[in-house]
């Protein structure tokens, strides 16, 4: 950013704000000078020590009603400036007047340090300090007329160095106003600096917050997506089952096994779906690192929840119709996931069964899998309602938590895939419903 981007009306109002941050230093400093001159006064001139004393507390409030009435009128501080130097002139001068040879040294010294240090602290016109170096000089000249002063004597004593270094320090305030217009472009420079780049910070933040949220959403869809392939997938994998159980596909001599070729059409499609998908899975796998594998009997995970519900059966006179007939049912899981997994699943099964009804527990055997059965022939919920239960565990509200409305069943299918599982479902509301589960049986 280039200077004349800079408003005038901000840099003028910048400056006016430092010249009266000045003025204030100013008003301390008076009181340091006037201390000092009160110590010369008591030690050079102590007859008039209380004279003195007096007339510097009557410059004191002369100069702090001028402070309190300039600063709600003026828009710069010249006027009291003009106040402040007058007043600290006069009362040196006047002390001046009255003291001996030697001490008309020291308050020479003393007038020469007040000129310099105002000169230099404050800020205001070159043409103001000169002014004041005249008056200054008027004075002396006047107290000389009366007789009050010894002007030759006193320019012998230094009074030569003295107003020459008053008049050296009139160019201060032109240094003193140049460097303070530097710093206060270069502080304003800076901040608008700072204001741009916080303004492109919350740019960026809105649309950072936006694309995570389109990207969230994306995500979401995909990851329905998914669900919606392995379902759809899982159905024509059961529709396949179904009709070998029954026999309904024969094949003719020389014929092509389309049912194989089938089998292996959703197989590749399973396995190019879960390389698509990869890249939305990777948040599961800090939790999968974290997972103990085990050898755990498949079986009895079965037989230890089946006691769980007990009571729940009893009171609904729901039977469980358990046939475990896998032969090999050893699988390498995280035992603790595995039991929630299962257990949430009979949980659910009971809960979406009607009084009287039967739930059927299997288990087979298929190759280098065992399959894990849960169903009710007689009672059903919509599909619809049975999706609404397996949604994304980050996609339930607190009020749906702490009512724990279906999140079993999205832990189940979680824990579930997180030890390499699968796990299908189906539901209709006058045919029932049915829990799949797949695990990998252990090498072991």
């Amino acid at each position: 950013m280039s200077l004349y981007n800079l408003s005038r009306k901000d840099l003028v109002e910048e400056l006016r704000v430092q010249m009266w941050q000045a003025s204030n230093k100013l008003i301390w400093g008076i009181i340091f000078f006037m201390v000092l001159g009160s110590i010369l006064d008591f030690l050079i001139v102590p007859a008039q020590y209380i004279e003195l004393t007096v007339l510097k507390v009557i410059g004191l409030t002369i100069i702090v009603i001028s402070h309190y009435l300039l600063a709600k009128v003026q828009q710069k501080p010249f006027v009291l400036l003009h106040v402040i130097l007058l007043t600290l002139v006069f009362v040196n001068v006047y002390s001046l007047t009255l003291t001996p040879v030697n001490g008309k040294i020291l308050y020479l010294v003393l007038l020469t340090v007040t000129f310099i240090s105002f000169n230099t602290i404050a800020v205001w016109r070159v043409s103001d300090a000169a002014i004041q170096f005249l008056v200054f000089c008027l004075l002396i000249i006047v107290l000389s007329f009366f007789n009050m002063i010894d002007l030759d004597a006193l320019l012998v004593l230094g009074g030569y160095t003295c107003l020459a270094i008053c008049a050296v320090s009139t160019a201060f305030p032109a240094i003193k106003m140049l460097a303070l217009k530097d710093r206060v472009e270069e502080d304003m420079l800076r901040k608008r600096e700072v204001d741009d780049i916080l303004k492109k910070k919350e740019n960026c933040e809105r649309e950072l917050n936006h694309k995570t949220g389109q990207i969230k959403k994306f995500e979401n869809e995909i990851k329905v997506l998914r669900h919606e392939l392995k379902n759809r997938l899982g159905s024509i994998e059961s529709l396949i089952e179904l009709i070998e159980l029954e026999n309904r596909y024969l094949q003719e001599p020389g014929q092509h096994d389309y049912m194989q070729l089938i089998k292996s059409s959703i197989a590749d499609v399973s396995g190019s779906t879960d390389s698509l998908f990869e890249v939305f899975t990777e948040d599961h796998l800090p939790q999968a690192a974290e997972i103990t594998r085990t050898a755990v009997d498949l079986h009895e995970l079965i037989k230890n929840n089946e006691y769980k519900f007990f009571e729940s059966t009893s009171s609904k006179n729901i039977k469980l119709d358990i046939n475990l007939r896998a032969s090999h049912h050893i699988i390498q899981v995280d035992k603790n996931m595995a039991d929630i997994a299962i257990y949430n699943l009979m949980k659910y099964a009971i809960n979406f069964s009607r009084n009287n009804d039967t739930i059927i527990i299997n288990t087979r055997q298929e190759q280098e899998a065992i399959f894990l059965e849960i169903l009710n022939r007689n009672t059903g919920i919509s599909m619809s309602t049975m999706e609404a239960h397996f949604k994304n565990i980050n996609d339930y509200k607190l009020k749906e938590i702490q009512q724990t409305k279906g999140l079993g069943l999205s832990i189940a299918k979680n824990h579930i895939e997180l030890l390499d599982g699968h796990l299908r479902y189906s539901s209709s509301v006058s045919l029932g419903f049915e829990f799949l589960v797949e695990f990998n049986l252990s090498q072991s």
